[in-house]
């Protein structure tokens, strides 16, 4: 299993998905630290690679790299109990063969198989990701969906998971970091459909204003959070903490 956030490279021959573009794993700073001392000592990179899993496991785009981080340090501990294992041969007490294969075979059940059991479960999540970001992408670039509560719908996932994946293809060039979404759904949605069952996707609806012009002055709108960059709801004349970090949002 690799490690770090180099961008998966395309195959010969095989037609380029836009989540190519994204890191193997989102690692950072912190996962190669825990990564370390795991190989070092197994039951410290153990704890915290499950408190790493627990503050962080509720981001789509974690999942992935938080049970690969968790590979790492089973096989961490499957290296150092093989070094204890060949110092023991080549201490004056040495052990006897049958008692060394017996060791090793341990080892690599309580180590190796949990070990496998997570590089399975990563490469699962990081397929799942992968195809949800190339959902994003062609319902926003191809279907031209611009409200969360609709792109929750259409993929499963809550708004406050759109807001962060969001955010996070737009840290990586998948989308136009300057698009706009409005939260909630587009109640114009069902009527306009009716009328463009013929038009092209990339058609607005006929009489009306493209997605990112809706929010008439005098009613509430969708402003882009200066801090963290989400969408929230703010009422004419008034000023909104965002939902997500806190940062005052003004009615503009």
């Amino acid at each position: 299993m690799g490690i770090g956030n180099q961008p998966g490279g395309l195959l010969p021959g095989r037609a380029g998905q836009p989540s190519d573009g994204l890191p193997v794993y989102e690692w950072n700073n912190k996962d190669f630290v825990i990564t370390c001392i795991g190989y070092l000592l197994m039951p410290l990179g153990f704890a915290l690679a499950l408190l790493r899993m627990i503050t962080s496991h509720y981001k789509n785009y974690r999942k992935a790299a938080n049970y690969n981080l968790l590979y790492h340090v089973f096989v961490g501990g499957f290296v150092q109990l093989l070094g204890i294992v060949i110092y023991s041969i080549f201490s004056e007490d040495g052990i006897d063969i049958g008692t060394l294969i017996g060791m090793l075979m341990m080892f690599s059940l309580v180590t190796l198989l949990p070990a496998a059991i997570f590089a399975r479960s990563a490469a699962k999540a990081r397929f799942r990701f992968s195809q949800l970001a190339n959902q994003y992408v062609h319902l926003i670039t191809v279907e031209r969906v611009r409200y969360t509560g609709d792109l929750a719908d259409r993929t499963g996932q809550s708004e406050a998971d759109v807001n962060r994946d969001l955010l996070y293809l737009q840290k990586y060039r998948l989308l136009d970091s300057g698009l706009l979404f409005h939260e909630g759904a587009d109640e114009a949605a069902p009527a306009a459909q009716g009328g463009q069952a013929a038009s092209s996707p990339f058609s607005p609806p006929a009489g009306g204003p493209p997605p990112q012009q809706r929010g008439p002055q005098g009613l509430p709108k969708s402003v882009r959070c200066p801090g963290c960059g989400a969408q929230n709801t703010v009422a004419p004349g008034q000023s909104t903490a965002c939902a997500y970090c806190g940062t005052m949002i003004a009615y503009s």
